[in-house]
């Protein structure tokens, strides 16, 4: 099986839920805006009169976009308006509140686009970056210009791209593995591989980078599934482990040429080797700022497995 340390899938999800772990840090005291809102907020800043679905722009799914602008609107942030050219047609826009916290909710997530970047040599950031866009587009990258003069462009805020690159890889799964398996079963299922001799929920949960509530579902489906056993620890009667049972260990080995060419797809903008070197090593620094299983390492993978 591939080694999720060093899987860009794997790595994306991982700098995805950091990225979520720093706004909520910058965001959950006095400011009650998530990320997918601000997206929309800033594309309706941008560029008025724009309908519902003209605001998938900030990369939502239809559904994710309507929840969202409803939030929104219930916050007082967005308004509907009709559309004088057509009345049949609801345009939505920015609030006078929304236009007087914009600036500084932009600030902030100024703030929280570098500390994410923290972990990356300052000389790498920027290569890293072009990398990173070149992914999160799959090779069709927008023109400059995006955005407006009081939020971030999209196409410049690496917790966007991680984003967007996390979506192409849930697409290029679809396309290579299918349905039979998840890519965060699939994590957990490779946790347990590298660990015959059984580790509990909590330990596979913190390997595959999955919080508590997502990672007690899995258990529960793969157990029915007959994937995953759970025996009592001959050390710890109170404690439980975690095992791969023989059925799935051949399906698993032949997923792997499968899994290999989902990383491969999501890599295929990077035309060349050195520059997938330097992607692969920022997206490690972002996900594992600190040497996996060190103090402040196992302290950070505690505060993901909060979120």
């Amino acid at each position: 099986m591939v080694a999720l340390h060093d899987t860009p899938g794997h790595l994306i999800r991982r700098a995805q839920q950091r990225h979520a772990l720093l706004w909520t840090r910058e965001f959950s005291v006095d400011l009650d805006i998530t990320s997918p809102q601000y997206a929309v907020l800033s594309v309706i800043a941008g560029q008025e009169r724009l309908d519902q679905r003209a605001a998938a722009r900030a990369s939502l799914d239809k559904s994710s976009t309507a929840d969202v602008v409803a939030r929104l609107e219930a916050q007082g942030w967005l308004r509907f308006a009709q559309d004088p050219a057509d009345g049949r047609r609801k345009t939505l826009r920015l609030t006078p509140l929304a236009r007087a916290a914009l600036k500084e909710v932009t600030s902030r997530v100024s703030l929280v686009q570098q500390r994410l970047l923290d972990s990356v040599p300052v000389e790498q950031r920027a290569p890293f970056v072009d990398a990173l866009r070149l992914v999160a587009y799959a090779g069709n990258v927008p023109a400059p210009g995006e955005g407006s003069d009081v939020t971030l462009a999209f196409r410049d805020a690496p917790g966007h791209l991680i984003r967007r690159a996390q979506q192409v890889h849930t697409v290029a799964w679809g396309v290579e593995v299918g349905r039979t398996l998840t890519a965060p079963q699939y994590a957990v299922l490779n946790a347990l591989w590298h660990h015959p001799e059984g580790i509990d929920q909590s330990t596979s949960g913190e390997l595959a980078s999955l919080d508590k509530s997502s990672m007690a579902d899995i258990v529960r489906r793969l157990v029915r599934r007959g994937w995953v056993a759970r025996e009592r620890d001959p050390a710890d009667a109170r404690r439980r482990l975690l095992f791969l049972t023989d059925a799935v260990r051949e399906e698993l080995a032949q997923l792997t040429p499968a899994v290999r060419r989902v990383q491969d797809r999501l890599l295929a903008p990077l035309v060349d080797s050195a520059r997938r070197e330097l992607f692969l090593a920022g997206c490690r620094a972002l996900g594992y700022p600190y040497e996996v299983g060190s103090p402040a390492g196992i302290h950070e993978d505690h505060d993901l497995a909060l979120d």
